[in-house]
């Protein structure tokens, strides 16, 4: 009885595993992945360049520096707020919040304008290739 016990634990905790370890399977190097939570947020393919640059370091109100990277997509992401134009780092365009759909950290923001994309703060992603070392 203790064996099939063992057994039926190991069970369980293998099919509690098997989809993070599907998950990871299907990741790539250049997908970038909440850095709390391992959800694929968005990949190299995906970034944008505002004004022929994709990466920038901004000031907020509050005095707190982001280093950022703007992509056109992120599936990973879900936005939230009335989108606003106070404190845009990009003319012309309103931003909302951008968290983590897993997670709900706070990834960066959504920007609506002309062009439609996330600015992500670089220090809450994790770069996929770092999963392969």
């Amino acid at each position: 009885m203790e064996e099939k016990e063992k057994q039926n634990q190991h069970n369980d905790i293998v099919t509690q595993l098997e989809p993070e370890v599907r998950t990871k399977s299907e990741l790539q190097p250049d997908d970038w992945l909440c850095i709390i939570c391992n959800k694929k947020i968005t990949t190299d393919k995906d970034r944008f360049e505002f004004n022929n640059q994709s990466e920038f370091q901004f000031l907020n109100p509050n005095g707190y520096y982001f280093d950022i990277i703007t992509f056109c997509n992120a599936d990973g992401c879900r936005e939230e707020g009335e989108p606003t134009m106070e404190f845009t780092w990009f003319p012309g365009h309103s931003w909302s919040f951008a968290f983590c759909s897993r997670c709900a950290s706070h990834l960066g923001w959504k920007y609506h304008g002309e062009f439609s994309f996330y600015g992500l703060i670089k220090s809450r992603l994790i770069k996929g290739v770092a999963l392969f070392n």
